[in-house]
C-alpha cells in the first residue's frame, strides 16, 4: 500500500491521428501505389477520390474500405479506416460523398469525403444536414482559394469559402496538395 500523494502521476500521450488524401486518378492502375503510400505514411485513414470503376479490384489489408460511385468513368470516392478504429457508413445518396462515423479514439467524429468533379453541378447545403459536432470534411474540391495556399482564387473557391464560413467551419491547410496535376490546396 502506498500513501496516494506518493503515487506517480498518470501521463496521457496524444497521438496525431493521420488522415491521407489523393487523388488517385484510377484504382486499376494505382491501387498499388495508393496501399504503399497509406503504409508510407502510417495514416490511419485513407481519402482517395478519383477511384474509377474499378475501385474494388485490390483490398488495402487492415482497412475497411466505403465507397461511393461517381458521375462519370473516373469518379467517386473511397474511404479507408485503418481496421483499429470503429467506422460506420452513414446513409447518403449523393454521388461523389462518403460520410463515416468513426470510433475508437478519445472522441469520435464524423469524416465527409467529397470528390467534386469540375464538371459536376453541386449544392453544398447537401451537405449541411451530414455536420454534426467533430466533423471533418476533406476530399478533392477542384477549388483554389489563394490566402489557403493556391496561387488564385476561382469561383467555385468563393463559393466553398462563403459556405465554410456560414457553417462555422474552418479551414486546416494540408502540406501537400491532394493532386499531382493540380497547385490547388483544397
Amino acid at each position: 500500500w502506498q500513501n496516494a500523494s506518493s503515487l506517480e502521476k498518470t501521463h496521457i500521450q496524444t497521438v496525431t491521428l493521420k488522415i491521407l488524401c489523393y487523388n488517385v486518378q484510377g484504382w486499376g492502375a494505382r491501387s498499388l501505389e495508393v496501399t504503399d503510400l497509406i503504409y508510407e505514411q502510417e495514416a490511419a485513414i485513407g481519402v482517395f477520390t478519383e477511384v474509377g470503376e474499378l475501385w474494388n479490384s485490390s483490398r488495402i489489408p487492415h482497412f475497411n474500405v466505403f465507397h461511393q460511385h461517381g458521375t462519370n468513368k473516373n469518379g467517386g470516392v473511397n474511404v479507408a479506416v485503418g481496421k483499429h478504429l470503429r467506422a460506420s457508413r452513414v446513409d447518403c445518396v449523393l454521388e461523389n460523398t462518403v460520410v463515416v462515423d468513426v470510433d475508437g479514439l478519445s472522441e469520435s467524429f464524423r469524416l465527409i469525403v467529397i470528390y467534386w468533379p469540375a464538371s459536376q453541378k453541386r449544392s453544398l447545403e447537401d451537405l449541411e444536414s451530414f455536420i454534426i459536432e467533430n466533423t471533418i470534411i476533406t476530399g478533392d474540391f477542384n477549388a483554389a482559394v489563394q490566402e489557403w495556399g493556391s496561387d488564385l482564387t476561382d469561383k467555385r473557391g468563393k463559393e466553398l469559402k462563403v459556405w465554410i464560413e456560414a457553417n462555422n467551419l474552418c479551414y486546416t491547410p494540408k502540406n501537400t496538395n491532394s493532386s499531382k496535376r493540380s497547385t490547388r490546396n483544397i
